[in-house]
């Protein structure tokens, strides 16, 4: 779909959906609210005030190859502060109201707005009632600092010293398969276990949801902590995981009991599991899912359904490609701001991802239809409109 194309009276999607793109997200008196939850409000006036420096951070994700003083010269003017003959404030001042403004209110304000944004009939986001799901980890490279080193470490390699050029942060991200939409995420140091964080978000699922993982989230006490949500799963396990079966079924699929270590304390508990070979590679697929009906969830559909999950691995390289740019590599030198920064740039993917699911909407169309490189281009080109943001304030 052209965002451009015209939507009525001559004005386009993208018009409509990019002035106030960032505000309208993340709105002004969120913003306000959250700098004083952390006592950021500045006691006396300044020429970069903290609610600036919020959408700044945004505007840095947004335009990743463009220096500290030239992506604040054009947002100082759209604040009404860059009349004739005002001076852009140095890169030493900028970066050091980017360290008062901290991480903080970034996680905090990205927490309060990113939640599923399906609607019942937006397509693609569902499979039969349930909403489709997935969770996946990744790493993010950061700039060589030693504080950078020292807080998050780098992967080994077997040249040289035995380190690889940058380090690098772990993170995990728990999203909504139809729009992209992030609604939980987590990040560590490099030598943190994926599996970890994404355990850390299991508190974000909710019964009504299905969810997909890959193979190395399973374990029998992960696979019984999701449960306890409430939600339903469709994970992929190893293929020589021990699996008896006590029960076949109509579709091919059969029911297995699992019985954990008896050291673990835990009961023996029962999964569907669905086996199947893909034509063109002969690699063995096996899912385990808590739907247990096999009219309700049919083992064919799932497994096709299944390969949804690499919805997620699209979503990781909107941000690499994308937002980071050709490098892939955060900006921030210090271990306070990688953290800033990557709730940062979770919170412009968010922004950009409601631009497309209302122009999805409004040209009733799957969100997938609408490219992310198209909606950040077009985003870009219309931010810098004056009625996209907020009167500047103290």
């Amino acid at each position: 779909m052209d965002l451009e194309a015209g939507a009525g009276a001559g004005v386009s999607v993208a018009d409509q959906a990019a002035i106030g793109v960032l505000t309208r997200t993340f709105p002004v008196e969120l913003v306000d609210r959250v700098i004083d939850q952390y006592w950021r409000r500045e006691q006396r006036t300044r020429a970069l005030p903290a609610r600036l420096m919020f959408y700044f951070t945004l505007v840095l994700c947004l335009f990743p190859h463009e220096s500290y003083r030239s992506a604040m010269k054009i947002l100082m003017s759209v604040f009404g502060r860059g009349g004739q003959g005002y001076r852009v404030p140095t890169t030493g001042s900028i970066g050091a109201a980017r360290r008062r403004l901290g991480s903080g209110p970034m996680e905090t304000a990205a927490r309060a707005v990113m939640t599923p944004r399906a609607r019942p009939d937006t397509r693609g986001a569902w499979y039969r009632d349930w909403l489709l799901t997935a969770v996946d980890g990744t790493t993010f490279t950061v700039p060589d600092t030693e504080e950078n080193e020292r807080e998050f470490g780098r992967p080994g390699s077997g040249r040289g010293e035995g380190k690889t050029a940058y380090p690098q942060i772990q993170a995990a991200c728990l999203i909504e398969l139809g729009t992209h939409a992030v609604f939980d995420a987590r990040m560590d140091g490099y030598a943190a276990a994926e599996t970890m964080l994404i355990e850390e978000m299991f508190g974000s699922l909710r019964p009504g949801m299905l969810v997909l993982a890959d193979r190395h989230i399973y374990s029998f006490h992960r696979w019984i902590k999701a449960v306890d949500t409430g939600t339903d799963l469709l994970w992929r396990v190893a293929s020589n995981l021990i699996l008896q079966p006590v029960e076949m079924l109509a579709d091919g699929s059969y029911i297995a009991e699992v019985i954990p270590p008896k050291k673990s304390g835990r009961a023996s508990f029962r999964l569907r599991v669905i086996e199947y070979r893909l034509p063109w590679s002969g690699e063995l697929y096996r899912l385990v899912t808590t739907i247990m009906d096999p009219v309700r969830a049919p083992a064919k559909e799932l497994a096709v359904l299944y390969h949804e999950r690499w919805d997620i691995e699209g979503f990781l390289k909107q941000i690499k490609s994308i937002q980071l740019g050709n490098e892939k590599i955060f900006r921030s030198k210090s271990p306070d701001g990688v953290r800033q920064e990557f709730w940062a740039h979770l919170a412009v993917h968010y922004a950009t991802m409601c631009v497309q699911v209302d122009a999805a909407d409004h040209a009733k169309l799957d969100p997938d239809r609408i490219s992310h490189k198209n909606a950040v281009r077009v985003i870009r080109s219309r931010v810098w409109k004056p009625e996209s943001f907020p009167p500047h304030g103290k």
